[in-house]
C-alpha cells in the first residue's frame, strides 16, 4: 500500500514538473523526480543550505550531516533506486521548502547534476464572505502564496475595498477585505480570491434580498443559479445561525416533499424555493441559501417579514380614527363658518338701519323745527 502511495505522488508531481519545477501543496508529501543511470551516490542540496538535505551512498541513507529543517522528512524509493530513480520523497511540505533543488548521482567514474525548482501553494479551501451591520467583509486563512483580493458589483469591478493581509508562523497568508461602498439589496457582490500566478481561483458572492408576506402567505426565496457546466454543486438552505431546511447534491434528483417545522417546501430546478403558508412569527428571520462547489462559492441572504394579523388590526385602527379626526375637524370648520356668516349678515343689518334713520330724522322733532321757523317770522 505504501509503494502505491510513493508510486501516485510521483506520477502526479511528473505532471506537475515543467521546465524542471514542481508544484508542492503545503503539509502534503511531495516527490522530487530525478532520473539518473549513476546511482551508486545520490546526494539532494538546496541552495542557501550549507549542508545536504539528502545524501545516500552505499545502497544505505547516510543522514549524520543533514540539514536541521529536513531531519525526518527526507527518503528515497531504495527499491527503485537501481533502475535510476533517485528521486526524493520530501514529506510535510513547508513554504520554507520553496527553492532550487540539485539532485547530484555519481559513479565511482562519472556523475550528473540536475536542478529542480521547487514552488508551494497552500490552496483557498474556502472564502468566508458576510454581511453585518451594512458592511461585506470577505476573508480567507491559510494560503500561500499571498492571494490577490478583487470586487465586483453585479458584474462590474470595483476598486472601493480595504485588504489587510496577515502571515502566520508556519508562513501562510490570512487575508481580509472590506468592501467600502453601501450595500444595496437586490444586487450581487461578488469576492474573488486568487494566488499571485493565478493557478487557482476561488470566487464567493452574496446577493441580500427582502421578502415581505403576509400571515399565511407563501415566502419565494432565490437560490443562486449555477454558475458551473460540471452540475457538482450542492445547494443548502439554512435558517437563523443554525436550522438546515435542505440539503441537496444533485438539482436533477429533487425530493417530491420537503417538509420544514410542519411547513411544505418546494425546489424548482433553477434553484427557487417556495415556503408555503407561513402564519408564525418565529419564521420571520434571515434565510441563507448557498451553492457551493470546489472552486466557488454563491450566497443569497433573504430577510422575510411576515405581517401579523395584529399589524392588519393596527392599520386599520390607525386608518378610520385618521379619518374620524379629520370628519370632526371638517365639521367644526363648517360650523365656525356658517357661525361668522351670520354674524356678519346681522352686522351688515344693523349698519343699514342706523343709515336711515339718520337721513330721515325723528317726525316730532321736524314738527318742532317746523313750529320754531314758523314763530321767528310771524314775531315783530
Amino acid at each position: 500500500m505504501q509503494q502505491i502511495v510513493w508510486t501516485f505522488l510521483l506520477f502526479w508531481s511528473i505532471l506537475l514538473t515543467t521546465r524542471a519545477g514542481v508544484t508542492c501543496v503545503w503539509s502534503s508529501g511531495c516527490v522530487l523526480p530525478c532520473s539518473s543511470q549513476y546511482h551508486e551516490i545520490i546526494h539532494w542540496y538546496k541552495d542557501g543550505k550549507k549542508n545536504s538535505v539528502h545524501t545516500f551512498y552505499d545502497k544505505a541513507d547516510h543522514l549524520d550531516y543533514q540539514d536541521a529543517d529536513y531531519k525526518g522528512r527526507t527518503s528515497l524509493f531504495q527499491d527503485q533506486v537501481p533502475q535510476g530513480n533517485a528521486s526524493l520523497l520530501l514529506s510535510s511540505i513547508r513554504t520554507t521548502d520553496e527553492g532550487r533543488y540539485k539532485c547530484y548521482t555519481a559513479t565511482s567514474s562519472d556523475n550528473r547534476e540536475q536542478f529542480i525548482q521547487l514552488s508551494v501553494r497552500a490552496p483557498v479551501k474556502n472564502v468566508d464572505l458576510k454581511l453585518k451591520s451594512g458592511e461585506i467583509s470577505c476573508s480567507v486563512e491559510g494560503v500561500y502564496p499571498e492571494p490577490k483580493i478583487s470586487w465586483s458589483e453585479d458584474g462590474s469591478p470595483v476598486e472601493n475595498f480595504s485588504k489587510e493581509p496577515l502571515r502566520d508562523k508556519d508562513g501562510l497568508f490570512s487575508v481580509s477585505s472590506v468592501f467600502t461602498q453601501s450595500v444595496k439589496e437586490n444586487t450581487t457582490y461578488t469576492c474573488s480570491i486568487s494566488l499571485v500566478d493565478e493557478s487557482q481561483k476561488y470566487t464567493t458572492s452574496l446577493r441580500p434580498e427582502n421578502v415581505a408576506i403576509s400571515s399565511g402567505q407563501d415566502a419565494t426565496i432565490h437560490c443562486p443559479a449555477s454558475q458551473e457546466n460540471s452540475g457538482d454543486s450542492t445547494i443548502t438552505l439554512t435558517f437563523g445561525d443554525s436550522s438546515t431546511i435542505l440539503n441537496i447534491s444533485q438539482i436533477s434528483q429533487l425530493p417530491k416533499d420537503i417538509e420544514w417545522k410542519g411547513e411544505k417546501i418546494q425546489l424548482t430546478p433553477d434553484g427557487t424555493v417556495t415556503i408555503y403558508n407561513l402564519e408564525n412569527q418565529e419564521h420571520t428571520g434571515t434565510y441563507r441559501c448557498v451553492r457551493a462547489s470546489a472552486r466557488s462559492r454563491q450566497e443569497v441572504l433573504t430577510q422575510v417579514q411576515i405581517k401579523s394579523d395584529h399589524t392588519k388590526t393596527g392599520v386599520v385602527v390607525g386608518v378610520v380614527v385618521t379619518v374620524f379626526i379629520v370628519v370632526v375637524i371638517c365639521i367644526i370648520v363648517v360650523i365656525c363658518w356658517v357661525k361668522k356668516g351670520t354674524k356678519h349678515r346681522k352686522n351688515q343689518t344693523d349698519s343699514s338701519g342706523n343709515n336711515t334713520n339718520s337721513s330721515n330724522g325723528n317726525p316730532n322733532e321736524q314738527e318742532q323745527d317746523i313750529m320754531l321757523s314758523t314763530t321767528d317770522r310771524s314775531s315783530p
